[in-house]
Parts: C-alpha cells; structure tokens; sequence
C-alpha cells in the first residue's frame, strides 16, 4: 500500500513539479504561460486499477499555480494552490470526508524538497505525437528510486513561469511542458494524458487562498503521519 501511495504521488505531481522556470523578461515571447490544462487518467495492475478514470485539472499563470485531483470516483479530492511570488500556498485534502489543510510558507516549502536526490536523466528521442492539439516530442526521464524511466511527451510550446519551483519537486531539466506521461514501477503502470489545453484569461478568485469551511489545519509533519498521503 505504501509503495502504491508514493507511486500515485509521482505519478500524479510531476505535471505540477516537473516544468523548468521560465523567465518573465521576454514579455514578446510566444510561448505560452497562462492556462487551464485537464488530464485523464487510465491504470492497470494490482491496485492501481481502481484510479482508472481519475482526473487533474492544472490552473497556472505567471505568479499562481492550482492542481485539482480528483480520484477514486471522487473519493479522494487534492486541492494545491501556489502562490510563487509570496513562494507560499495551502493544499487542501479530502478523503473520504476527512478533510485537511496544510498551509505552506517558503521555509516549509524549501524545507520539503528532496534532499541529496541523484540529479534527473533526461533523455530526448526521435518520437513526436500531437497531444491536445500541441506537437510533442518524447523524453525518457530517470528519478532515483525509479525501476524504469518515466515516458513524457512536453510540448515547447507551453512554458509557465516559475510552475518548477513548487516545492517537492520529482522531476527537473525539462525543456517543455508535460501533456502526458507513464510510469511503470512494480507491475503498476498509470498513463495521464493531456485532453484539452483552455488558453481563456483566469480569474483570480481561481486562486483564491481562502481555506473552506470545515478543513481541519494540520502541518506536513502531521500528514506524513497519516501514513504519507499522496506521498508529500
């Protein structure tokens, strides 16, 4: 069960950890840096089957990133909300009708990033495939701890600024964005794939850092003792 959590926790956050920064300097560039980004998810193998049908909607702007999770049929919701100019944010947790909040500021954020980790492998190949309409080239990418190198297709088109300094970061050295990926680590494989990429202007209540009404504030000492939840 352990294994299984920290595999989905990968699975799951590397769209959100796995992006370079991107200087906002260039403000002629093409690229893009502002938009709501929805995944699927399909699963095979022992328990990871049962996330099959799972869903992430990704929200990122210059300075904000927002990661909804929902999974299980909704039995489990992830709500992360970043803020990278305060470098602080709150991660909201529903399961199954616990729900719990952790808030975050820049010395808890430094402090929960991996430390002595191997650095990343990133290997590019000569395979390309359109994705959400966006052309993307695929990279083998190495994490310690890994069996087999994650399989991830980014697409140069899209690069958010900051999206890579969320703390707790898995992946680095990306040139590009992700709009899909596989991981495959103990008979267990989980595909997530970029199925719509909305470039409509957000609004700033979508990043709203206000904790709803009945969440229960925990620190991430607390929610690592609840048998390391997603991992983090």
């Amino acid at each position: 069960m352990k294994s299984f959590i920290k595999f989905l926790s990968l699975s799951l956050l590397i769209v959100a950890l796995a992006t370079p920064s991107f200087s906002q300097k260039n403000k002629k560039s093409k690229t893009i840096q502002e938009a709501h980004v929805t995944y699927n998810m399909t699963a095979e193998g022992s328990m990871a089957s049962m996330m099959t049908g799972s869903s992430m909607d990704l929200y990122f702007t210059t300075n904000y990133v927002k990661l909804i999770a929902n999974l299980m049929n909704g039995m489990v919701k992830m709500d992360v909300r970043m803020d990278n100019k305060k470098n602080s944010g709150i991660m909201l947790m529903d399961m199954m009708g616990q729900k719990k909040v952790v808030e975050m500021d820049e010395e808890q954020m430094n402090n929960s990033k991996p430390k002595n980790q191997k650095p990343t492998e990133v290997v590019y190949t000569k395979k390309f495939k359109k994705i959400a309409g966006y052309k993307c080239q695929e990279a083998l990418v190495t994490v310690e701890g890994m069996d087999e190198p994650a399989i991830v297709y980014v697409t140069e088109k899209i690069k958010p600024n900051n999206l890579g300094d969320v703390s707790m970061m898995q992946f680095t050295g990306l040139k590009g964005f992700p709009l899909s990926w596989k991981i495959e680590q103990q008979g267990m494989v989980i595909n997530m794939v970029a199925t719509k990429v909305s470039l409509d202007k957000l609004d700033k209540d979508t990043f709203d850092m206000t904790i709803p009404e009945g969440y229960e504030k925990m620190d991430i000492d607390d929610l690592k003792g609840m048998g390391n939840a997603f991992g983090m």
